[in-house]
């Protein structure tokens, strides 16, 4: 936040003494003054985290990294601004905390409390709330990964409190004509490697929109997600929460391949340096 600094003070005290020394006002309606001040310039702060104009110059994070880089470390929504995207305001979650902060939340489940058995167009658009559980949007999760080269890093959590982590060291997803297309690579963490194992290079499927390489069934509705599925998958994460089926939570490599169901799951991206 800026705070009105001493000398503008000072200053704002001389414009209101006449050279006789007497002051043209009270101090009550000096005081006031200086509150109208220190609001215009918290709401010029405001501005400017939004990515508003600043002298001429736009202030604009392109994602949570450029976020955290302009001092601001909380996690919480901000807004970023994808090249991409020329100039549009994206709402989304960043995680500052976690593995040195700078995450952009793509994918978030924690309670059931969003419903992920969704058609083309909410799985395109987004849906859910970004501070709580949601999906951000294949044609913003392209519009960011278009940008430059990210990594994923997927944190899975169970029933009983074991966290493990996938992390990937290039992942990005295709434009609308593609399917958004998925491609990753470089996996890394203890969770195990259920997403390149099966799912790069698919298309994105949904009930209404079977594009899954599986020959006799719509796997989106089998499964009741939305899903980057192959013949069908090894990870189900936009399953149906909170039960122990194959429509359920699921990465596969999370216990030795057995069907288990999951509590928190959550995508994050983050540039790669150059």
């Amino acid at each position: 936040m800026i705070v009105v600094p001493v000398n503008v003070l000072i200053l704002t005290i001389l414009l209101y003494t006449d050279a006789s020394g007497q002051q043209n006002t009270d101090l009550s309606t000096l005081m006031s003054m200086v509150q109208i001040l220190q609001q215009q310039m918290n709401a010029m702060q405001t501005a400017i985290n939004n990515g508003a104009k600043c002298g001429g110059v736009r202030v604009d994070p392109r994602n949570c990294k450029d976020v955290l880089d302009s001092g601001r470390n909380t996690s919480g929504r901000y807004l970023v601004y994808p090249p991409t995207l020329q100039g549009v305001a994206l709402p989304v979650m960043c995680d500052m905390d976690d593995d040195n902060g700078g995450w952009l939340v793509i994918q978030r489940r924690q309670d059931g409390s969003e419903n992920f058995f969704r058609n083309w167009k909410d799985y395109e658009n987004g849906f859910g709330n970004v501070t709580s559980e949601h999906w951000l949007g294949n044609k913003n999760i392209h519009a960011l990964t278009a940008s430059g080269l990210y990594e994923l890093r997927i944190v899975l959590e169970d029933f009983q409190g074991n966290r493990k982590v996938a992390n990937y060291r290039s992942f990005s997803v295709g434009d609308a004509e593609s399917k958004y297309q998925l491609s990753i690579d470089g996996y890394s963490g203890d969770a195990g490697d259920s997403l390149k194992f099966d799912h790069d290079g698919h298309a994105f499927s949904t009930a209404d929109a079977d594009n899954d390489g599986a020959q006799s069934v719509n796997c989106a509705q089998t499964h009741s997600g939305g899903y980057w599925y192959s013949d069908c998958y090894k990870s189900n994460i936009n399953g149906k929460y909170g039960i122990k089926a194959e429509d359920g939570i699921i990465w596969g490599s999370f216990k030795n391949w057995e069907l288990f169901v999951l509590k928190k799951t959550e995508m994050k991206i983050r540039p790669v340096p150059v």
